[in-house]
């Protein structure tokens, strides 16, 4: 059987930063079913579907900031699976990836 570092690391109780290649104080929201659902960074990092993220223009401190608008964008940025930094590379499939599925793909495709 072969180790995986990722899972044998969170058995033991230590965490690995986990890559995100995004604005996470923003909004960030996944479409499933057509309705636009807000999300966690860790759910948000392993949706392979429509993904996007709500903040502000730019960052003002005091009052000033009430008169930034806000702008939404669409985000196509990499999908890793859920609680690793592996990057999922296939077909979009609407729905969260898990470690699992990785496996399933390489097996199918060798």
């Amino acid at each position: 059987m072969s180790r995986d570092p990722h899972l044998d690391n969170r058995r033991e109780g230590r965490k690995i930063r986990l890559h995100n290649p995004f604005n996470c104080a923003g909004a960030l929201e996944v479409c499933m079913n057509g309705t636009w659902y807000r999300t966690t960074a860790n759910w948000f990092r392993s949706f392979s579907g429509p993904r996007r993220i709500t903040a502000p223009e730019r960052v003002v401190q005091g009052l000033e900031s009430l008169k930034i608008p806000v702008v939404t964008r669409e985000y196509h940025g990499p999908v890793f699976a859920m609680d690793t930094n592996f990057e999922y590379i296939g077909p979009v499939l609407n729905k969260h990836i898990k470690r699992e599925m990785l496996n399933e793909e390489s097996i199918e495709n060798n």
